[in-house]
């Protein structure tokens, strides 16, 4: 199975980070209108990409020092490492998209060790106190008009994704081209109602068991 793929693919937010950070700064920190601008976007009636930037409007002035204090308390799924290291010595490559901020990626994974790891999101800019969002990955033909167009970053027939909110479904969506779908939480729940073909999990130690079984099938 996964001896096919020299690339897999994932989310940051709830799949990798324990928690969907970025939904967790917004709750702690930014005016309550974030949470309009969150069910405008869930109900269809502005982009993700225009849902996030009315949500950065919405955060107050905040100190490098705050900042960072948040972002240390970010933390990763307790098997992710041992799955990362269980890919590298396959010589497969973990690639992270994300429609989530930057920063807190490349923070989280210089904490931990895993700053090798490429990853693609939306770029949190914080100067003078002030945030600012840019849109590096952006795509006109992006159907959804998410801030980071996650299709347009697998140029793979076939692949495997790992999972567990909304900014996943246009991937789900191309599963007959894809052997290996993991899924959780809202993806999971989008999976059973369109019947795509998911593999559940809650843990990155569950799709490491499922990966190392495979394993075993193969070398019998």
């Amino acid at each position: 199975m996964f001896e096919a793929y020299k690339k897999i693919y994932c989310d940051f937010d709830g799949t990798i980070s324990k928690n969907d950070c970025v939904t967790r700064f917004l709750s702690t920190f930014a005016d309550k209108k974030w949470l309009e601008d969150e069910e405008l976007w869930v109900s269809g009636k502005i982009s993700a990409r225009e849902c996030l930037i009315r949500q950065v409007d919405a955060l107050p002035l905040m100190s490098e020092e705050t900042l960072k204090a948040y972002i240390d308390t970010i933390e990763i799924d307790e098997h992710f490492i041992d799955f990362y290291n269980f890919l590298k010595a396959k010589d497969i490559q973990l690639i992270i998209l994300s429609d989530g901020f930057d920063l807190f990626i490349k923070k989280t994974l210089e904490r931990y060790g895993l700053e090798d790891i490429e990853y693609h999101a939306n770029s949190l800019k914080h100067m003078g106190n002030r945030f600012s969002i840019e849109f590096c990955n952006y795509n006109e033909n992006c159907k959804v008009k998410s801030g980071c167009c996650k299709c347009s970053k697998i140029l793979e027939e076939e692949f495997c994704y790992i999972g567990d909110g909304t900014s996943d479904f246009c991937i789900a969506k191309k599963i007959n081209a894809a052997k290996k779908l993991f899924a959780k939480g809202t993806l999971e729940n989008f999976c059973v109602k369109m019947n795509i073909p998911y593999i559940p999990y809650n843990t990155f130690g569950n799709i490491l068991e499922t990966f190392k079984k495979e394993e075993e099938r193969c070398n019998i």
